[in-house]
C-alpha cells in the first residue's frame, strides 16, 4: 500500500490547496491596496468637487450643472435603497458646508453619487471618473481561481487510471482474471495501460499453452502407469513386483504433485470459510493413514483458503512427517494463530531453505521431493509464513495465519 505522502495524488491534492491560498493571500491584498487606492481617489474627487463649487459665480442649478459636467460630476437619479453612504473627511466637510452646501456621498453598483442640496435646488450628480478597476480584480482572482481549478481537476482526471491500473494490477496478483479494456487515450498512462494488458494477454497464452502440455503428459502417463499398477497386481507376488509397484505408486504421486504445482502456477485461488479440521480429515484419508499415527489436538478453527489447495499443503506437510518420523504418533497441534505439525528424527542434513525448494530430496531418507515446496508455495498463495524449528530431537512444521 502506498503512503499517503508518497502518493501522486496527495501531492497533486496539496499543490492545489497550497495554490488556492496563496491566491487567495494575493487577492486579499490586492483588494485592500484598491480599496486604499479608491478611498484616496474619492478624496481627490471630493476636493475637486468643492473647487468647482468655488468657481461657480452665478448658484443656479443650470451653472452648477453645466461646471459639474464638464468635471466629470454627470446629472443622475437619486441613488437606490442598495446604495451604501460614505462618510467624507472632516475638513471636506467644513469645506463645503462654508460654502453653503449639503454634500452627501453614496455609492452603489456604478459608482459613487454626490447629493447636492442648497436652497433652491436638490441635484444628484455621478463621478464619472471613477472606472472599472474595482471589477478588474474580481474578474483576474475568478479567472485565475478558474483556471486552477481546471487544471487541477484535468490532472486529476488525467491520473485517475493510475488508481484503476493498480487496482487491476494487484487483483493480478491475487490471482483473478483480468479483463482487457483498451485505453483510448493518448497521454503515458494509456500506454502504460495497453502495454500491461498486452503483457498480460502474452502471458495468459503461454500460460493457457503450458497447461494444455503439462495437463496433455499427465494425461498420457496416467494411463501407462495404471496399467502398469494392473500387471503388477496380476503377478504372482516377489521382490520385483514389490518394488514395481512401489515405483508405480510413486510415479501417480509425482503426477498429483505436479498437479498441484500447476493450479499453484495459475494463481487462481478459490477461497471459501472451511473448517481446518475438515481439511486435516481430508488429507488424512487421501494419505490413507491410521489415525494411531498422529496424535492430534483439537483444531476447530474456520479459515478464508483455497480449500483444495490448503488441504494439498497439510497433506504434504503430515506425509513428510510421518515418512521421515524416528517414531510414531506424530503431533498436530493447533492455536488461534496457526498449525504446527511435528515428529522426531535426526537434524535435516541442509538448510531448510534448501529443504523447501523444489526437486530437493534426501537420498539417504527417502526424500522431501516436492512436498514442502508445495507447503511452502500454498502459504505464499495465502499470504501465511511456514516456518520450522528443530529443538531437542523434534521437527516443528508450522502454517502462520
Amino acid at each position: 500500500m502506498i503512503s499517503r505522502r508518497y502518493s501522486v495524488f496527495f501531492k497533486l491534492h496539496f499543490f492545489f490547496i497550497i495554490a488556492s491560498i496563496v491566491l487567495l493571500l494575493l487577492f486579499t491584498s490586492a483588494y485592500q491596496e484598491q480599496e486604499s487606492q479608491r478611498q484616496q481617489l474619492l478624496v481627490h474627487r471630493s476636493i475637486e468637487l468643492f473647487n468647482t463649487l468655488e468657481q461657480i459665480e452665478k448658484h443656479t442649478c443650470e451653472t452648477q450643472n453645466y461646471h459639474l459636467d464638464s468635471a466629470g460630476f454627470k446629472v443622475t437619479n437619486a441613488p437606490g435603497l442598495a446604495a451604501k453612504q460614505l462618510i467624507l473627511p472632516d475638513f471636506l466637510e467644513e469645506k463645503l458646508r462654508l460654502n453653503n452646501v449639503h454634500v452627501s456621498i453614496y455609492r452603489d453598483a456604478d459608482g459613487v453619487i454626490y447629493a447636492l442640496s442648497r436652497q433652491h435646488c436638490t441635484m444628484f450628480y455621478r463621478d464619472t471618473s471613477e472606472d472599472q478597476t474595482y471589477y478588474f480584480v474580481w474578474i483576474l482572482f475568478f479567472t485565475l481561481m478558474g483556471g486552477l481549478i481546471s487544471i487541477y481537476m484535468l490532472l486529476w482526471r488525467n491520473l485517475l487510471p493510475l488508481k484503476h491500473l493498480y487496482e487491476q494490477i494487484k487483483r493480478y496478483g491475487e490471482g483473478e482474471e483480468i479483463p482487457h479494456t483498451i485505453n483510448n487515450g493518448k497521454d503515458e498512462i494509456a500506454l502504460i495501460s495497453n502495454a500491461f494488458h498486452g503483457a498480460l494477454e502474452k502471458q495468459q497464452k503461454l500460460k493457457s499453452s503450458r497447461e494444455l502440455f503439462l495437463r496433455n503428459i499427465m494425461h498420457e502417463l496416467k494411463t501407462p502407469i495404471m496399467k502398469g499398477k494392473l500387471i503388477v497386481e496380476l503377478q504372482e507376488p516377489s521382490s520385483n513386483t514389490t518394488l514395481l509397484g512401489k515405483l508405480f505408486t510413486r510415479m501417480e504421486h509425482l503426477i498429483i504433485q505436479m498437479a498441484q504445482i500447476e493450479k499453484m502456477h495459475a494463481f487462481h485461488l478459490n477461497r471459501t470459510n472451511t473448517s481446518l479440521h475438515s481439511m486435516i480429515a481430508t488429507a488424512m484419508e487421501h494419505l490413507v493413514i491410521d489415525s494411531q499415527s498422529i496424535k492430534m489436538e483439537a483444531c476447530d478453527q474456520i479459515l478464508y483458503v483455497d480449500e483444495e489447495l490448503f488441504t494439498s499443503a497439510l497433506q504434504n506437510l503430515i506425509d513428510n512427517a510421518v515418512r521421515h518420523a524416528a517414531s510414531l504418533p506424530i503431533q498436530i497441534q493447533c492455536d488461534g494463530g496457526k498449525i504446527c505439525i511435528k515428529n522426531s528424527g535426526e537434524p535435516l542434513k541442509r538448510p531448510v531453505k534448501e529443504a523447501l525448494q523444489a526437486f530437493v530430496t534426501e537420498k539417504s531418507g527417502g526424500g522431501l521431493g516436492l512436498g514442502l515446496y508445495i507447503a511452502q508455495s500454498v502459504a505464499d498463495l495465502h499470504g501465511f509464513d511456514l516456518t520450522y524449528d528443530y529443538k531437542e530431537g523434534i521437527h516443528s512444521f508450522c502454517i502462520r495465519f
